[in-house]
């Protein structure tokens, strides 16, 4: 067989480097947009993990204020129990514990009823919350978590009457009659999550009776998939544990959902009359001195505006991965990429 010509050999082996080259930078570029598609999957879970290492360090994850606007000066609101916790009258056997000490600075409401009282959410840290319920109530009380993050249910080593929302996302972290909190429900590393039995499971939109005062436990999901809110139609009184509060709200969460959020706020609108007073699980308003951190309708009507506008891609965010949204002069929200989160 007779040599293939020169320029036709030097051709072939030319077209042959330049179809090898051509398919490691496929390969390659298969491989990016593959770990691409991967990372923005999980980005709510490293992100969750980032969190979680960022909090141990005491250091910001979260993009900065776009406003630094403090506090107006005062002394807070209320009267400092066993040296730790601050407690304030909000309305008629109602009271707001606050955790001015802790990070983040946390506040719970206790509601009394005639036979008995309930807890919304247990306390930010280890520390038991009974002295400062002893100051205010013999009665006995169950304790209702809003959503089950570090923040909320610490505390909940401390007690044997603890209702939970009965959904499936719940049930399932039971095992042999004990309530197991999962890595990113729990949200903290630096301490064992506690375990305890659930004595009260409740639907969604069901009653507690406390006693001549009946509380709707609405569930409320957007800051996390099992969040609920706590309604006293009677009062005209809500209680929103980390949906909505002045500050900053969380919705890039492993289980945050910007969508869940507009439902929520909307059905919320629907159902509530205009004077209804908010109360969130977190410090503070910029524009009074530290008090339980109260909102109204309105400002949660501006809540499912911003959560529209992103939605729409009218959100003026600030950010590139992490961005954070302006939504009225006491909140911004803090949400993932453009299509995260929903």
């Amino acid at each position: 067989m007779k040599d293939l010509p020169s320029d036709l050999h030097h051709r072939n082996h030319g077209e042959s480097l330049l179809t090898r080259l051509w398919k490691r930078l496929t390969v390659g570029l298969v491989v990016l947009l593959a770990l691409t598609g991967i990372g923005f999957a999980y980005a709510p879970v490293f992100y969750a993990e980032a969190e979680m290492v960022m909090v141990r360090m005491h250091l910001p994850i979260t993009p900065p204020p776009l406003s630094a606007d403090p506090p107006v000066a005062g002394a807070p609101a209320g009267s400092v129990i066993d040296g730790y916790w601050l407690v304030e009258a909000i309305a008629p056997d109602t009271y707001a514990i606050g955790e001015p000490l802790a990070s983040p600075d946390n506040y719970e409401y206790l509601l009394l009823g005639k036979s008995r009282a309930l807890l919304i959410d247990a306390g930010a840290t280890t520390r038991d919350i009974h002295p400062a319920l002893a100051t205010l109530t013999s009665l006995p009380v169950t304790v209702i978590p809003t959503h089950l993050h570090f923040d909320h249910t610490n505390g909940l080593r401390y007690f044997s009457s603890i209702a939970m929302i009965d959904l499936p996302e719940t049930r399932t972290r039971v095992r042999d009659d004990v309530f197991h909190l999962q890595r990113y429900q729990y949200m903290d590393s630096s301490h064992e999550p506690p375990v305890f039995r659930v004595t009260e499971w409740v639907k969604p939109d069901a009653m507690i009776d406390l006693g001549n005062r009946r509380i709707q436990i609405l569930w409320t999901p957007g800051h996390t998939a099992t969040s609920v809110s706590i309604y006293d139609a009677g009062a005209k009184l809500l209680f929103t544990g980390d949906l909505i509060y002045p500050t900053t709200i969380y919705a890039f969460m492993e289980d945050s959902s910007l969508s869940a959020y507009e439902t929520t706020a909307t059905r919320l609108l629907a159902m509530l009359p205009e004077d209804t007073a908010i109360y969130g699980a977190h410090c503070c308003r910029t524009d009074a001195p530290p008090a339980a951190p109260k909102l109204g309708v309105q400002e949660l009507r501006d809540l499912r505006a911003a959560v529209v506008k992103i939605r729409d891609g009218n959100g003026e965010g600030h950010g590139t991965i992490l961005r954070r949204f302006p939504v009225d002069a006491q909140m911004t929200l803090v949400t993932l990429y453009p299509f995260g989160n929903w």
